[in-house]
């Protein structure tokens, strides 16, 4: 019996996906998996949910040393922004948006690479970039998603959070899952409408949050 590795996966839903012109301005538009090619690209937008958490380690680099180590993380392998878990909303050749997911049973290791990262860039006094648990075996869970601001407003956050659950099914999955801050009215709104479910409360980086889950078999 023939076991479907992630691209195996990533290639067949990607048939399913649609390209289409954007009527604006003749453009392509489409959600598609990362490539290297846009690491520069996705390391402002990874940096805005980093920066929002206010994570202690941004206190000690520049946003240029911060903006070069998440690139350099998008492009290894087995590491929590790396390409292989990224997801790009593409308009005409920019990045719109990007969506970063994977099993919550990855979590784990998910940022042993994160100390050969700082090795790269010749810190000494190693910090962890995470400190607590965000996610737990048996959900697929939805780790970032950021919109860049000029195309915001344009329902591309849904149109992400829509391609996160279909790549859920592709991997049959059941539970997805993800955080929101509780001061977030806004997207806690938007998450249950979409029929997330709030389990538990969470404290990450000095923030409460919600975790919530949906079963997309239900």
């Amino acid at each position: 019996m023939k076991h479907e590795t992630f691209f195996d996966i990533m290639k067949c839903w990607m048939k399913k996906r649609t390209f289409f012109p954007d009527d604006m301005n003749g453009g392509i538009v489409m959600i598609r998996q990362a490539k290297a090619e846009d690491a520069e690209q996705v390391a402002p937008l990874i940096y805005i949910i980093l920066e929002d958490m206010e994570l202690p380690f941004l206190k000690g680099v520049s946003k240029e040393m911060m903006l070069e180590m998440i690139e350099a993380s998008f492009l290894r392998s087995d590491y929590r922004f790396s390409k292989e878990n990224v997801m790009v909303k593409e308009i005409d050749g920019k990045v719109a948006g990007i969506l970063v997911s994977y099993h919550g049973e990855h979590a784990e290791n998910m940022d042993d690479e994160w100390e050969g990262i700082q090795d790269m860039f010749g810190i000494v006094n190693k910090i962890p970039l995470f400190t607590e648990q965000e996610t737990w075996m048996g959900e697929y869970y939805l780790d970032s998603l950021v919109v860049d601001s000029s195309y915001r407003g344009q329902g591309i956050g849904k149109e992400l959070l829509h391609a996160f659950k279909e790549l859920a099914v592709a991997k049959n999955c059941e539970i997805i899952a993800l955080n929101v801050e509780k001061a977030n009215e806004g997207a806690l709104n938007l998450y249950k409408k979409l029929g997330y479910e709030s389990e538990y409360d969470l404290v990450l980086s000095g923030h409460d949050y919600y975790h919530m889950t949906q079963n997309v078999r239900s």
